[in-house]
């Protein structure tokens, strides 16, 4: 059996006014999500296990089936992963965002949508003024970047215990009051400042202002933790599989997994990103492996601009050019499972995530029908089934012979 992930990333919701109380993904148009939900099984899941923050972090982690309690040691350390970068026992690592600050409001955590080309020449300036013994900037795609340091145990745990507040949850609002807090916390401050004076006037910048773009103003540090460890897909299910996405925390976990990452060109993360390049590469993978997760950044990132329209493009643009071609290719091999479904909700009322149940959608061989007509939030609560651990819906597609509704109400 094969087995198909299609992630959207962020595309639950809440109902909205403005589209007349449906939620994004109720307003749009998704015709091949809608018939995998009449020909499979729909319900809902929780990605986000109470207790935890509502991020792409823990939502993948959990899609993927590991449970956060066990395996989650960061968001920076998973996207060390997938960059090769070693964490040592006496380091840690930060996931670095360049962002824009203006005056005191977090004007935009993807500091306008930096290129990588551009923001890798920032993260090199970076380097040459501020890495030390111990302190380096590695440089990610876009605004994603990371930073790696030394620190003693006692720094370590110091470190590790400070509350650092995704960007993305305080667009538009003052960012002081979500400044790293705790003890320790005034060496990371000193950094951030640090990299202020850098940043100010660089060339980069004052190109990306001629062109009227926002420039990068300052780093953000958050998501810090030491090198995970995780068992692989492989001594867990005996299957090979690859992952697919432009987010290197998702190609992270990826690779934790033991599975293959491939890179597409033209994945960008965003509503532009190669759609066609990513599902070909997709079904190219299930050619040769068991499993294959293609995650789509777009709606989460349309959401964090509080863009409603552009959510739906994105929701849509989902459903018309990853879901429809690879339910097609299920359909005509008969072998292959599909889960399609986000890994939190992201609002776009509050630009930022949010917990709770999402829903998703089980289709292929020895799964039956439950009978709804169509994929959206309020249809999912509607049929009555629910993964309250939602680590294990994933390992039940790839162990359970057959998947009813009787089997998971």
């Amino acid at each position: 059996m094969k087995q198909l992930v299609l992630l959207g990333d962020g595309m639950a919701d809440f109902p909205l006014k403005q589209i007349k109380g449906l939620t994004p993904i109720a307003a749009s148009n998704t015709p091949a999500m809608d018939d995998a939900a009449r020909l499979g099984i729909t319900g809902q899941f929780m990605p986000i296990p109470e207790g935890y923050p509502p991020g792409s972090d823990i939502g993948n982690l959990s899609v993927f089936g590991y449970n956060p309690d066990n395996y989650f040691t960061g968001r920076a350390p998973l996207e060390a992963v997938n960059q090769g970068i070693a964490i040592g026992e006496n380091q840690l690592v930060f996931r670095c965002n360049l962002v824009t600050l203006d005056n005191v409001i977090m004007k935009d955590f993807t500091a306008d949508h930096i290129s990588t080309e551009e923001a890798t020449e920032l993260i090199s300036a970076l380097n040459d003024g501020m890495a030390a013994d111990g302190l380096h900037f590695y440089p990610g795609v876009g605004y994603r970047h990371l930073m790696l340091l030394d620190a003693t145990k006692e720094q370590k745990a110091e470190l590790v215990a400070l509350q650092c507040t995704p960007p993305h949850d305080i667009t538009d609002n003052t960012y002081a009051p979500h400044l790293p807090q705790g003890s320790g916390n005034n060496g990371i401050l000193k950094l951030i400042e640090q990299s202020q004076e850098i940043l100010d006037n660089h060339p980069i910048n004052q190109e990306r202002i001629a062109a009227g773009k926002l420039p990068a103003t300052s780093i953000w540090l958050w998501g810090q933790g030491g090198a995970p460890s995780m068992d692989t897909y492989g001594e867990r299910y005996g299957i090979t599989g690859a992952v697919i996405s432009a987010v290197d925390l998702v190609n992270g976990i990826g690779r934790s997994a033991g599975m293959d990452v491939i890179s597409v060109e033209g994945a960008t993360g965003y509503v532009d990103t190669n759609y066609k390049g990513k599902v070909d590469a997709a079904l190219e993978a299930l050619e040769t492996r068991d499993f294959v997760y293609l995650h789509i950044e777009a709606p989460d990132e349309a959401a964090h601009e509080g863009d409603c329209d552009l959510k739906i493009r994105a929701i849509q643009d989902f459903d018309e050019l990853v879901v429809k071609p690879c339910m097609e290719f299920a359909k005509a091999r008969g072998d292959v499972r599909v889960m399609i479904g986000p890994d939190h909700i992201t609002s776009i009322a509050s630009k930022t995530h949010a917990g709770g149940p999402v829903p998703f959608v089980l289709f292929g061989p020895g799964i039956e029908s439950n009978g709804l007509s169509c994929y959206s939030e309020v249809e999912s609560e509607k049929a009555g089934v629910l993964y309250p651990e939602g680590y294990t819906l994933i390992p039940s597609m790839i162990t359970e012979e057959t998947i009813s509704f009787e089997t998971v109400s």
